[in-house]
């Protein structure tokens, strides 16, 4: 019998990483095509001649969809598995990229991003809960696996982010059809995607039986902390919701260029350093990471603010390296945190908590600064923007560092409790989080529900 339970092991993993790599090309190609108009917005005033106002709304349009989206969509994917919802996100992608490419004018492009936003709505918590279920497939660890399954989410999410108005302003400044052709390449991927998500499982052993929409609340281990990390996490996705609606046109009227590569790489650039970032500081503790970033993004956008005054490109590319920091920092602990604290029964209700609150802050300060440019034009309304967040920010510190401390007091308290416990096993406490310690001091932190332990 042991050399069959190896070979059903051995299937069971490939099946898992099959899943998990579909899931990670699922996540990359959603949020690429919804930031992928972000690079356009320019093209399709001019051929349209709608205001500043109605491009911030076409951004946001998507995000009114993605907000209550959420709530039905992460707990129905508890309920009915990853795959259905994932295919269906794919596929109202694909129509999006359809309406876009057929665009005749604004009501066109509202269609299409409410279809990217239904796309958003039922695949990005969705896909994120697909990673943490397959993630034993890559990594045997269960801590460790979730560890990864959180960088492969905040990567692909921020990586697509990127590419997609990069690859839109190259296509649309060197191909032909600069409407269309971004959205034809995109439209390929999704078919690609879609494939792949097909080898993803149906119903798991972690799905209930019952549906509901999701409450607003969090796992209690994590409410301490979950205060900050969430304002954290709403500010850092204000300033990309912010440079996503408008930071094209306004490089555009900045430094007085209509090159749609290099005004679409000022977003991209913001985006990679994000990803960048989170690459590098995946093994911080949530709140340092959520301390650093805040200061990152306030000196990002002090220079953002510099760079409109002296219209200096240096300034204006170390503003967005700051930002980015800032935002891959705060965005990479705050998925951490939920990822690995989080029960596997209730990961698409408290990812799409999360989610709730990253993506209202990506549409509600875009749509101000939109009204904002109708009377002060968009490099002003920008600047006011900018001054606002930071000053948010910096706020925040003093805040983040009382948790940070008193944090740290407990861990320390922990060690005391746990100096003579040399076991390689972790140390659990049924429904609270904690510190585990393993041979060589090397700690690591999961929820007790996770770790294998008895009910």
């Amino acid at each position: 019998m042991k050399p069959f339970d190896n070979d059903g092991e051995a299937v069971a993993r490939r099946h898992a990483r099959q899943a998990f790599v579909a899931a990670a090309t699922a996540l990359a190609v959603l949020f690429m095509g919804n930031n992928l108009p972000s690079a356009l917005y320019g093209v399709f005033r001019a051929a349209f001649g709608y205001s500043s106002l109605t491009q911030t709304l076409l951004y946001a349009a998507a995000v009114a969809v993605i907000l209550p989206g959420l709530l039905v969509f992460g707990p129905l994917s508890d309920v009915i598995g990853r795959r259905a919802l994932i295919l269906a996100a794919l596929i109202s992608f694909g129509v999006g990229d359809v309406l876009f490419v057929m665009a005749d004018g604004t009501t066109w492009l509202f269609a299409a991003r409410v279809s990217q936003g239904l796309g958003m709505a039922c695949g990005s918590a969705v896909g994120v809960a697909a990673l943490s279920d397959s993630a034993a497939g890559v990594v045997s660890d269960q801590v460790r696996a979730q560890r990864v399954a959180a960088l492969t989410a905040t990567v692909c999410m921020t990586g697509g982010l990127a590419l997609g108005p990069l690859l839109a302003g190259i296509l649309a400044q060197y191909g032909p059809a600069p409407r269309q052709l971004s959205f034809l390449v995109h439209l390929v991927l999704v078919a690609i995607a879609f494939i792949a998500a097909l080898r993803l499982p149906g119903k798991t052993t972690t799905t209930v039986g019952h549906w509901h929409p999701a409450l607003l609340r969090v796992p209690e281990s994590i409410r301490p902390t979950f205060a900050l990390v969430a304002a954290s996490g709403f500010l850092s996705w204000s300033v990309l919701g912010v440079f996503s609606a408008v930071i094209p046109s306004f490089f555009t009227d900045l430094f007085d260029t209509k090159n749609l590569a290099l005004t679409s790489a000022a977003l991209a650039l913001m985006i990679a350093t994000s990803a960048l970032a989170q690459l590098g500081a995946h093994r911080l503790r949530a709140l340092t990471a959520q301390l650093v970033g805040l200061a990152a993004l306030a000196v990002g956008l002090a220079l953002l603010v510099v760079a409109t005054a002296t219209r200096d490109p240096v300034i204006a590319v170390l503003a967005m390296v700051a930002s980015g920091v800032g935002h891959g920092l705060i965005f990479v602990g705050e998925m951490t945190e939920i990822t690995i604290a989080t029960p596997a029964e209730e990961r698409g209700a408290a990812i799409s908590v999360v989610h709730l609150i990253n993506f209202s802050g990506l549409g509600g300060p875009g749509i101000g600064v939109g009204f904002l440019s109708l009377s002060y034009g968009l490099l002003a309304a920008t600047r006011v923007a900018a001054l606002v967040i930071a000053v948010l920010c910096v706020l925040l510190i003093p805040l983040v560092i009382t948790a940070t401390n008193k944090s740290n007091g407990r861990e320390t308290h922990r060690r005391g409790m746990n100096l003579t416990n040399t076991d390689t096993h972790p140390v659990c406490v049924q429904n609270h989080r904690v510190r585990l310690f393993a041979k060589g001091d090397r700690e690591t932190s999961m929820n007790g529900r996770t770790c294998g332990c008895a009910d």
